[in-house]
């Protein structure tokens, strides 16, 4: 089975007066600094004009640099949100990149292009790329969320069908019928065959992956107890979905499907995520006692017996019993104010006070970005946005918003941040100073569930 092999080696050690100009590169990329713009452009033009027989020596040393520095231009280009120029590149440039190298440079070229608004030309790059690799998990997602943004959802469906396509004929080879290619019993059969050959984990990522795109295409379409049977399907055939109940949990408790949320919320191992979801569940169905009850709980988790994963939802829980408890600002001045970096983290010096619940979640979110020395978390810069925010910090709001969608483009994993967070930012901040940050968030397709006020 194939696998994809495009992004092995972008650790690779790098020696020598090259890799110190690259490394310059790299360091100005992470500081923000468009001065790695020249550094990427220099090393691209020289290395590309070199005979492929030098860049090829010494285990592709220089060619290695070439790929790096190219995608490093893009990666730049994207965190400036130079969507032209991320997408365009001269061919005599191109044609000198490793394979590898080049299908990454178009899968990019394609979020350019997606982020755009230009989803056919987007589609049709991932579609060419998703040829040559047919069982690469991140090209058939990336295709899938293309058209799914697009609202094309029968096409949507067909990337699931060509997905099913290809596991048929692996039936066929184990001499099984192609039609019970979407029975999970067979498919665990399946597995236990394949598993002395090296092929067991790779089978069940795809056996996972197509009952997870119908659970996405059943969610775009609101028929909310299909999803959550393609997803029970996916979490019986493969660990990398059975460990991910949130992927599920999360849009149900946003669209007030709390009994069937209950369900996956019992399978989430975080007691402080699943308390987390539980409350937003009874605030959004109107049970703010409830919901409260929850977040105390969550609360009173002591930090080190949370998982990072799940810090997140530890930080909202303050933040909501602020809200729902209509606690006024100026209980506590946050401590977190005296050391965090005002340019990253979005100190405070105005002297203003903050809410002894929102000080608390906001001093961990602070706390952590202050350990990410290289780059530090979109998601963890969006809960500190929220915290001050919350507490009208305009300028920290802002300042944090915008250094975290930078860093989502630079990554090149999205150019906004996620659905879920708006719904966080909606119901804490007050609206006029929402309505002046929501370009920042994907927004849902529908409104109708999730109230600002329970």
């Amino acid at each position: 089975m194939t696998t994809d092999t495009r992004r092995q080696g972008n650790a690779a050690a790098l020696k020598g007066s090259w890799e110190a100009l690259h490394a310059e590169a790299v360091a100005l990329s992470r500081q923000g600094n468009d001065e790695a713009l020249g550094k990427y452009g220099l090393l691209v033009e020289r290395l590309a004009g070199m005979p492929e027989a030098r860049r090829m020596a010494k285990e592709q040393r220089l060619q290695v640099i070439l790929d790096q520095s190219m995608l490093g231009l893009q990666s730049h280009y994207a965190r400036r949100n130079r969507l032209d120029e991320m997408a365009t590149a001269d061919d005599s440039v191109l044609e000198n990149l490793s394979e590898d190298a080049l299908s990454l440079w178009r899968e990019n070229q394609a979020r350019a292009y997606w982020w755009q608004g230009r989803h056919a030309e987007a589609a049709a790059i991932v579609r060419a790329e998703g040829d040559k690799l047919p069982f690469d998990v991140d090209l058939r997602w990336l295709l899938f969320s293309i058209l799914l943004d697009d609202g094309k959802l029968d096409e949507a469906e067909e990337v699931r069908g060509t997905l099913v396509s290809e596991l048929q004929k692996l039936f066929s080879s184990q001499g099984l019928a192609e039609a019970l290619v979407e029975d999970v019993d067979v498919q665990m059969k399946v597995k236990e065959r394949l598993a002395g050959e090296g092929e067991n984990n790779q089978v069940s990522l795809q056996f996972g992956l197509m009952h997870f795109l119908r659970a996405n295409v059943e969610l775009e379409r609101r028929r909310w107890q299909e999803a959550v049977d393609a997803f029970g399907k996916a979490t019986k055939v493969s660990e990398a979905y059975s460990e991910r109940w949130h992927l599920l949990y999360r849009p149900l408790v946003l669209n007030n499907q709390g009994r069937l949320a209950q369900r996956a919320l019992n399978r989430e191992d975080s007691p402080a995520s699943q308390g987390f979801w539980r409350g937003l569940s009874g605030y959004y169905a109107g049970d703010r006692q409830g919901a409260m009850t929850e977040w105390r709980r969550v609360a009173q988790i002591p930090l080190e017996k949370v998982t990072l994963a799940s810090v997140g939802d530890w930080i909202l829980s303050h933040y909501y019993i602020d809200a729902a408890e209509d606690t006024s600002a100026g209980e506590e001045e946050t401590a977190a104010a005296e050391d965090a970096d005002s340019s990253d983290n979005g100190e405070d010096q105005s002297g203003n006070k903050l809410s002894q619940n929102v000080s608390q979640g906001l001093q961990v979110a602070l706390n952590l970005l202050g350990q990410q020395e290289t780059r530090r978390d979109p998601l963890v810069l969006g809960l500190a946005a929220l915290g001050w925010g919350m507490n009208g910090y305009r300028e920290h709001l802002h300042r944090n918003l915008r250094h975290a969608v930078e860093q989502l483009r630079a990554s090149l994993q999205d150019n906004k941040l996620s659905v879920f967070n708006w719904y966080f930012f909606r119901d804490l901040l007050p609206a006029e100073s929402f309505a002046e940050i929501e370009t920042f968030f994907h927004r849902p397709k529908t409104e109708e569930s999730g109230p600002r006020e329970a």
